[in-house]
């Protein structure tokens, strides 16, 4: 007698939704998908294309509506498996995610502490911004910094230069520190010229690496694709480091594939030829099927 399929999970997005870039929402709700897990999304803003290369775009801030769209479900007693925001743009906004992680007992909990990249913070953020942001991580259960955002959180100085293994590890227990479980630092060029995500379990005492060649050029929105990867295989109940191997090699071969395409860089990665790939990693017979 064949068991009944399991239930669908429930990811609940809280992100920025762009009508032209694949970043935020656009990136979050197809990549989350393709894993076969449903994407609850909660708009912080909607705007005409991602800010990354575009000029003259619109912005509605919906700061107003994101705890009313969650107060809702939670009436219907609509429960998520993990709550997962991304680029947040107030203090208010903070304050609002921080009291959907109170309401939500038992979800997983990550934060993408979306603040910049390359050295400098975004225009809309401030260094009084990257405290408050502290806070959240504080009670996130996983966050994804870049080194930008990391070194940001930890305040120290910023070095554009390859780290050593002994500084990404003193960077990720330093992370963890600031209350987070589990600390992805993304994006790290090593010292022996690759690119690297590098991961810490602070309650396993486990550090976890995953590598790819450099590659030579970057797009907006990978960060987000990355993270959103990475958390669905986690909510699938993946292990912390055969998720980062797996999502890692899925940004190389979806950032090679832009590239080879000729993709104009503000456009983003051209995820919609590599999803497939993600839906083969829970198919039956695939390595991470776990049924």
């Amino acid at each position: 007698m064949s068991s009944s399929p399991r239930p669908i999970p429930r990811v609940a997005a809280i992100h920025d939704l762009s009508g032209f870039g694949r970043c935020a929402l656009a990136a979050v709700i197809p990549a989350i998908s393709a894993l076969g897990i449903q994407v609850c999304p909660i708009p912080t803003a909607v705007l005409s294309t991602q800010t990354d290369g575009f000029e003259n775009f619109t912005f509605r801030d919906l700061t107003q509506d994101i705890y009313p769209i969650f107060s809702h479900w939670s009436s219907l007693g609509i429960s998520m498996d993990c709550i997962y925001s991304g680029f947040l743009g107030s203090f208010e906004q903070i304050s609002i995610v921080r009291s959907i992680f109170e309401h939500s007992p038992g979800a997983l909990r990550v934060v993408d502490p979306v603040m910049g990249d390359d050295g400098a913070l975004y225009a809309t953020m401030s260094d009084e911004m990257g405290y408050r942001m502290r806070e959240l991580c504080s009670m996130a259960d996983v966050i994804t910094p870049n080194l930008t955002e990391c070194i940001c959180l930890l305040d120290r100085p910023y070095e554009a230069r390859p780290l050593s293994a002994g500084e990404l590890r003193r960077h990720l227990k330093d992370l963890c520190a600031l209350g987070a479980k589990i600390a992805v630092l993304t994006g790290v060029v090593t010292e022996d010229g690759m690119m690297a995500n590098c991961a810490y379990d602070s309650v396993q005492g486990v550090f976890s690496e995953a590598r790819c060649p450099l590659l030579p050029r970057s797009y907006p929105g990978t960060g987000d694709l990355f993270t959103s990867v990475l958390t669905g295989l986690l909510v699938l109940g993946i292990p912390l480091s055969k998720a980062l191997v797996h999502t890692t090699d899925y940004l190389a071969k979806t950032i090679s594939l832009t590239i080879e395409m000729g993709t104009p860089v503000r456009e983003g990665v051209a995820l919609e030829r590599t999803l497939p790939l993600l839906t083969q990693l829970v198919s039956p017979g695939s390595p991470l099927f776990l049924d």
